[in-house]
């Protein structure tokens, strides 16, 4: 069936600023982090950096955070949480990955239906690491039985697997798929293929209707 080719906007002006600052502190934080004990001779530059960049890492976490509550559309929070059609989405999502692509992918409008709350579990996770990080720079290494610099080396294990894991799977996505995902995150509007005959649904599009429902300043919230 025929299908016309829309550019929608999806994502706005301050999640993606929040997003790419955020991916650049996290990078450097840990490039940073795995140097600070391999250099020695670097080693007040090397914490002088990850002093700054875990500087931006607060901002654009805090403004990202802000979105969630008084964003709008696919800032707020509703748009990660899970409901009964994202979570059939997100086994469908998981699918085709154990399949390598022989499932076809759902269609979505934002956030993956299997990653967004997966975004929200990061979130936590980056909250964790700034509070053991700021305890650290107190020189407060034991909260009880635990130790921080512990705490805060497992953060950074886990915060290295996401980010494979998430630009392996968004490179994938751009790759296999028509939503450009990757420069969507720099110009704010996805591609999807629109229905020319909204009655007669096809698998490879969906319907203009579904898609401005979920415009920015058309959900609730």
């Amino acid at each position: 069936m025929p299908v016309e080719i829309k550019r929608l906007p999806v994502w706005s002006g301050w999640l993606r600023l929040s997003h790419w600052i955020m991916a650049c502190a996290i990078l450097a934080l840990m490039f940073t982090g795995w140097l600070h004990h391999r250099a020695p001779e670097l080693a007040s530059w090397i914490l002088d950096a990850h002093y700054y960049a875990s500087a931006l890492l607060l901002t654009a976490f805090m403004i990202r955070i802000y979105l969630l509550f008084f964003g709008r559309g696919s800032d707020l929070l509703e748009s990660c949480s899970v409901d009964r059609h994202k979570f059939k989405q997100a086994l469908a999502v998981l699918r085709s990955y154990l399949t390598l692509g022989k499932v076809p992918l759902p269609k979505w409008y934002a956030h993956n239906p299997l990653w967004g709350p997966v975004y929200l579990l990061l979130f936590v996770l980056i909250a964790v690491q700034i509070i053991s990080g700021l305890l650290l720079m107190n020189h407060i290494t034991l909260i009880g039985d635990t130790s921080v610099r512990g705490l805060h080396l497992f953060g950074f294990q886990l915060m290295l697997g996401f980010s494979l894991l998430h630009i392996l799977a968004v490179f994938v996505h751009d790759l296999k798929g028509t939503g450009s995902d990757v420069s969507a995150m720099i110009s704010g509007q996805r591609i999807f293929l629109v229905e020319s005959q909204p009655n007669q649904p096809a698998a490879s599009s969906v319907s203009l209707d579904e898609l401005t429902k979920q415009l920015p300043g058309k959900e609730k919230g």
